[in-house]
């Protein structure tokens, strides 16, 4: 043997033994890849069987029947909102105007003179005006005309009308006069009732 061939076999030697160092590297990384791989999965199926789990659960309380009959008792009232949300909304408007109607009872019953007597009142009204119309008694022309004056005189009314105005003679009080003044209102009150 030559010192040639010795120094080969030497170094088939190392690269024999580098070739096996790398090939067992690669073998323990396939491994280790293959053991995490099987880690990650393992740790997914358990996450999946979690939350499957978690769904199974919810369905089962959203099938029970506490959960149907508050589910059913929700329903009722807001059905029952729906119906009842106008009725609440005019009873709100109705209620708000109250001050406005006591203010106006208070203002006519300051404007009546002494010989005059109201025997009616009523409010006709649509969207864009409301009218008042007062009917009563009194003993001369000049009151009915005194009392249409001072009508005129609070914020909430406009000129008053008279509609009409007779003189009616009863045996026990004499003569008297039957009037119907018609004052319409600055602004709409209230709500109309539909």
């Amino acid at each position: 043997m030559t010192v040639f061939s010795i120094n080969l076999i030497a170094a088939k030697r190392r690269q024999r033994q580098r070739s096996i160092a790398l090939l067992r590297l690669a073998i323990y990384s396939l491994i280790g890849l293959a053991v995490a791989v099987l880690l990650i999965y393992g740790q997914m199926t358990v996450n999946v069987e979690e939350i499957r789990g978690e769904i199974a659960k919810v369905e089962g309380e959203l099938t029970s029947p506490q959960l149907a009959d508050s589910v059913a008792k929700i329903q009722y009232l807001e059905q029952q909102t729906k119906e009842l949300g106008p009725r609440v909304q005019l009873l709100e408007k109705v209620h708000s105007s109250e001050s406005e109607w006591i203010r106006i009872l208070q203002d006519i019953s300051a404007c009546i003179p002494q010989n005059v007597w109201i025997g009616q009142l009523q409010s006709q009204r649509n969207e864009k005006e409301q009218t008042l119309s007062l009917r009563g008694k009194a003993f001369t022309q000049k009151d009915v005309g005194a009392f249409m004056l001072a009508l005129d005189n609070p914020n909430w009314s406009a000129v008053p009308a008279l509609s009409y105005s007779r003189v009616q003679t009863d045996r026990n009080a004499g003569s008297v006069v039957e009037f119907e003044i018609t004052v319409p209102l600055q602004y709409v009150i209230g709500s109309e009732l539909k």
